[in-house]
């Protein structure tokens, strides 16, 4: 049976680090062990690192205090890659043959993808979506006689710049080895969607602090992804135009919550917070229409991040798509994403255990034992050993024996 192992992840979020640390048996089961968190506006904005010195201070800082209750250590850590710039894009591959498609055909068509370079963007994730051969749909294309096949992919795209500036912080500033990077998104969908959401066709909705992730599957294949720049802190920051502070305004928000079209609330609160959640519901309806996905949802829109637990944020979803809409079933939104990349994560982040050598047995040289005999009296079968010394110094009374004496040790005197 596989041995349990430690598994640590950080979530830069979209204005925060989180970082969890747990144990993991080996069909997969999670059990919590510890979490941190960064305050909100440390060194990350929009799931960027802006500042590459302050953020390997927070990671280290975050990884120290995780460690209390993870021993041995944390050697190292898995990472979500998110941010405003992340989002998909399709690439298609030809490739005329007059014969049969192969093996070989197939590895050609994904290293002639991997050549592309996207403009202004680094390739993240390459997903193989669909064949055609001859221009017909083929799910199984090798063995398969045909003029022409092109191969369709999926790119994940985002900022050159995210891997390069997570690596200078963790790894060569913080000192923290990284044991993978994983897509934030793809790993919030391992655990707020089913492969029946997957398959049956969805869109998932991640509302962060400062962006909005939608991702749309289909076929139990991701099929779409964007990143909308607008999220909860967006409303917050609305709130704070009523001369009132930003920790008052979050309080607020939270409390108000949305007023569909039909409240007969008057507050000038409620409008404010209505406006922008309308505005982020528009900019997510014409995403899923510009999808091509639209009526292929069949198992709705799921919810989750922070900002998903908005009051009746749902409410307005469902009115403005005219689609099933319901929160995902995890106990805690605002953790979606790291227990996703704690489910994805497969390597033992703990350091190895340092293990106190056995004691060696004491061993006797065999020339400082000359006999073993056994006594006459006390515990019968107990062997006592005879050393040089011991002997020695029998030999000297022997001998002092027959001076004085005249006689052997074992000879009676007559006298």
């Amino acid at each position: 049976m596989e041995q349990t192992k430690y598994v640590v992840a950080l979530d830069l979020g979209t204005s925060k680090m989180l970082a969890v640390a747990a144990k993991k048996n080996g069909k997969g089961r999670l059990l919590i062990l510890n979490s941190e968190k960064t305050a909100a506006g440390c060194s990350i904005l929009r799931g960027r690192i802006h500042n590459i010195e302050e953020t390997a201070e927070n990671v280290r800082s975050l990884v120290n205090r995780l460690s209390r209750k993870l021993n041995p250590g944390i050697k190292k850590i898995y990472v979500g890659i998110g941010g405003q710039s992340l989002h998909t894009e399709y690439y298609s591959v030809k490739k005329e043959i007059n014969g049969l498609v192969t093996e070989e055909t197939i590895k050609y068509l994904d290293h002639e993808c991997r050549q592309y370079e996207p403009a202004w963007a680094k390739i993240l994730k390459i997903i193989p979506m669909e064949y055609y051969v001859d221009g017909s749909l083929s799910k199984q294309p090798k063995g398969v006689y045909c003029k022409e096949i092109e191969a369709k992919f999926l790119l994940i795209l985002g900022r050159p710049s995210l891997e390069n500036c997570l690596e200078k912080s963790i790894k060569e500033k913080a000192k923290i080895e990284i044991a993978g990077f994983f897509i934030s998104p793809l790993a919030t969908a391992e655990v707020a969607l089913t492969e029946r959401d997957k398959e049956l066709g969805c869109a998932l909705v991640e509302m962060g602090a400062g962006v909005t992730y939608l991702s749309i599957y289909k076929d139990k294949l991701l099929k779409y992804l964007v990143t909308i720049p607008l999220g909860g802190n967006v409303i917050t920051k609305d709130l704070c135009s009523l001369d009132i502070l930003e920790a008052e305004a979050e309080k607020l928000k939270i409390k108000e919550g949305i007023a569909p079209i039909e409240s007969e609330k008057e507050e000038k609160s409620n409008e404010i917070i209505e406006a922008r959640a309308n505005e982020i519901v528009a900019n997510l309806v014409e995403q899923i229409k510009q999808s091509g996905y639209e009526s292929l949802l069949g198992a709705g829109i799921i919810m989750t991040g922070g900002g998903s637990l908005l009051q009746n944020l749902d409410k307005l979803m469902a009115l403005k798509t005219e689609k099933q809409v319901r929160l995902a079933a995890v106990e805690d939104h605002t953790q979606a994403c790291v227990l996703g990349l704690l489910t994805l994560g497969e390597e033992d982040c703990a350091k190895e255990v340092l293990r106190t050598p056995p004691t060696e047995p004491e061993i006797f040289d065999p020339g400082d034992v000359e006999t073993i005999k056994t006594p006459t009296s006390g515990n019968k079968g107990h062997k006592q050993r005879e050393t040089k010394g011991e002997k020695t110094g029998k030999v000297i009374i022997d001998h002092v024996k027959k001076i004085f004496f005249g006689e052997d040790d074992n000879t009676q005197s007559n006298s």
